[in-house]
């Protein structure tokens, strides 16, 4: 099966399996022992049995209400377009879409771009969502005439610690920042019920004087392979963000068993931490079970266990591979 993906990432090439940034799309590549070339390059893109594209996302300046802030030039808006897809199906067997970010992403680009986006998704041979969930959003926007597959989030465990063992140090990781995409200023209330230090990511939504915030403590910009071995020196996490996408951050506490308190909509939360999953908004209860993993050995110990055992039956290499070479 010879496979490629197109994305807006400037490298040309396979992924090894000791790379050092191996996030869940390289994860994807590496297993397929797939290519990969720039999106802009599709005209010379031919003879795979598939093609998996992710879609750039487009600049907007809407605010929370749709104001319109400014008008932003996208130079990637031509591949929103069914045109580019059935270009590609000229010379390729299959040609799919993956998931970019939370589903509703879309709903702030031009209406052209909207619409050209839909007919995009129909003009494919199937589209790979990120959870459950999105499946279902996807199969309605297209009035199931595709096929919607999850493409389940994936890490390559070569380079991480063997035994799945840190020095485990009574602190908390939180998975955001304070801004509406992340949450984390709900994260981090819950957080504080445990008492310890609290960790937080730097991203491209960390805010002003969030270094003012009481107890918390930035972690800076690393590679991803650095990001693993220090997620495994936390006791606790919470990530009560709003967007639903691929859900790494859950899958890197469960991998090491880290009882991690998340958003029930995303796959990797629910799957790997069934006890801990919440409705998004429903802090009472992400407190309830901060309290409750502080005070309760058993419980925590329980969910601990749990979350790796679900890992390794639901999230492990052989079981996506298994899974994705029966879907293409």
């Amino acid at each position: 099966m010879k496979s490629i993906f197109l994305s807006e990432m400037g490298f040309k090439g396979k992924i090894p399996r000791n790379h050092p940034n191996m996030r869940t799309e390289f994860a994807w590549m590496c297993v397929l022992e797939a290519d990969h070339d720039h999106i802009t390059k599709y005209e010379e893109v031919s003879g795979y049995d598939n093609v998996f594209l992710i879609l750039p996302k487009l600049r907007t300046s809407l605010s929370a209400d749709a104001t319109n802030l400014g008008k932003q030039e996208n130079p990637a808006a031509p591949f929103y377009n069914p045109q580019f897809i059935s270009a590609l199906k000229k010379n390729n067997k299959k040609v799919y879409i993956i998931q970019e970010g939370p589903s509703w992403l879309y709903n702030d680009y031009e209406v052209s771009e909207q619409l050209g986006y839909i007919n995009s998704l129909l003009e494919s041979d199937g589209v790979f969502a990120h959870n459950a969930l999105d499946v279902k959003f996807y199969k309605g926007i297209t009035y199931n005439q595709v096929p919607v597959e999850v493409i389940p989030t994936l890490m390559i465990e070569d380079l991480l610690p063997e035994g799945k063992t840190l020095k485990i140090e009574n602190k908390t990781l939180i998975g955001g920042n304070f801004s509406r995409w992340y949450g984390g200023v709900q994260s981090y209330l819950v957080a504080r019920i445990f008492g310890t230090p609290i960790w937080a990511q730097t991203s491209h939504s960390k805010r002003d004087n969030e270094e003012a915030v009481p107890d918390l403590i930035h972690l800076p910009r690393v590679s991803w392979i650095d990001w693993m071995k220090n997620v495994g020196t936390y006791k606790y996490a919470v990530h009560l963000m709003p967007t639903v996408a691929a859900g790494t951050f859950s899958l890197n506490c469960a991998y090491y068993g880290i009882p991690c308190i998340g958003n029930k909509d995303v796959d990797t939360q629910s799957i790997c931490h069934p006890e801990l999953s919440v409705d998004v908004n429903d802090v009472e209860s992400a407190l309830k079970l901060a309290a409750r993993l502080r005070d309760d050995s058993d419980f925590y110990e329980h969910c601990s266990t749990n979350s790796r055992t679900l890992y390794d039956n639901n999230f492990n290499e052989k079981v996506w591979k298994d899974k994705m070479e029966k879907l293409v």
